[in-house]
């Protein structure tokens, strides 16, 4: 489907001659030829617009079937389908009765990485923003002083396309300005806006996960008119924590103890958030032991309720021996009796009755 008014991209009204749509499409060309405008992002599509609504036009015959179907044009000739007929209809349509409104400027989105400590109480954060601005000097319109804004010819300072009113769109040319501009504002070389790094501050509230959105209403990017600013999106990134592992509101770590540790049982060291705590180990205690804090660990967003946080035992292995070590620690062991072992012996049990 064609995306736009071919006669608007050339800005030649439908009875122009083949003559006169081939001098139009050489000069705009010669303007908006990438190799000619190095470094404008917006060139390759222009340039793309022109030559595509030049390849149809110049073509007495697609020419002719452009005029007859509008909007419903298909280059290959084949019938528009369902979907594109309603999707034509409701575009003329909204053209049609819709009121026109200022294009808003673009959203913009920041990703900032919060500690998990930052996430435990919340936090305000200064970020360093690229946006873009309404120029001061031309007041977005491009123009270098009020005699550089010319009226613009095809739409005859309308601002709208030409031809039947259904299937009227904003003038490709001005962008429904009304005017062009003959000489460029030299701060932003006509573009309406400049670009600045602009320092935000941002409230971060405390429960935050990674992927959630904070919206900072109006600083986007401004519009090059009146317009709205857009918003920006900053998105929250919680960094790993050498300690946490995070399980929503809950936190958990492992924590190494050593054998006598569990045997023998222990009060020892554990992190928090805030710093660290001490916890009991009771004797006996087995590997992967799970103990709790109930509350310690991180608020859920927008409450006063707070997860738990878990330490899970592991039994550190000793390594390194030297010959004396590993002596005390067989005869240690063979001193032990059968009893002492519960988990062993009934493994033992169930062996000798597969023999």
């Amino acid at each position: 489907m064609p995306p736009r008014d071919y006669y608007n991209v050339l800005g030649v009204s439908r009875t122009a001659s083949q003559d006169e749509i081939k001098k139009t499409y050489r000069k705009l060309a010669r303007r908006w030829h990438p190799d000619l405008n190095p470094g404008r992002e917006d060139v390759v599509e222009r340039f793309r617009d022109i030559t595509e609504a030049y390849d149809t036009l110049s073509d007495p015959e697609k020419r002719a079937r452009y005029d007859r179907m509008g909007p419903l044009y298909t280059d290959d000739g084949r019938p528009p389908r369902p979907d594109e007929v309603s999707e034509v209809v409701g575009s003329m349509l909204g053209n049609l009765f819709r009121r026109k409104r200022p294009a808003k400027g673009e959203d913009l989105r920041f990703t900032l990485s919060v500690t998990l400590e930052e996430v435990a109480v919340g936090v305000e954060k200064e970020i360093v923003v690229p946006r873009k601005v309404r120029c001061r000097k031309c007041g977005g319109d491009g123009a270098d002083g009020d005699d550089a804004r010319v009226k613009c010819a095809p739409c005859n300072g309308t601002g709208s396309s030409q031809g039947p009113r259904l299937f009227r769109t904003t003038c490709y040319h001005c962008e429904g300005r009304g005017f062009t501009v003959s000489r460029v504002c030299s701060r932003c070389d006509g573009q309406g806006r400049v670009s600045v790094d602009e320092a935000i501050r941002v409230r971060v509230p405390a429960g935050v996960a990674t992927g959630q959105k904070l919206r900072l209403a109006g600083r986007g990017d401004e519009a090059r008119d009146a317009a709205e600013p857009g918003d920006l999106f900053v998105i929250t990134s919680v960094a790993e924590h050498p300690l946490f592992r995070r399980r929503a509101d809950d936190l958990l770590a492992e924590v190494p103890i050593t054998f006598a540790d569990a045997v023998v049982g222990s009060d020892i060291e554990v992190p928090t958030l805030e710093g660290t705590t001490r916890i009991r180990v009771p004797p006996g205690t087995t590997h992967g032991r799970i103990f709790r804090l109930s509350g310690r660990a991180l608020p859920r967003l927008g409450s006063a309720t707070r997860g738990d946080l878990h330490y899970q035992v592991a039994i550190e292995v000793p390594t390194g021996l030297d010959e004396a070590q590993r002596l005390a620690l067989a005869a240690w062991g063979g001193a032990l009796p059968d009893s002492t072992h519960p988990q062993r012996a009934e493994y033992a049990r169930l062996l000798g009755a597969r023999r």
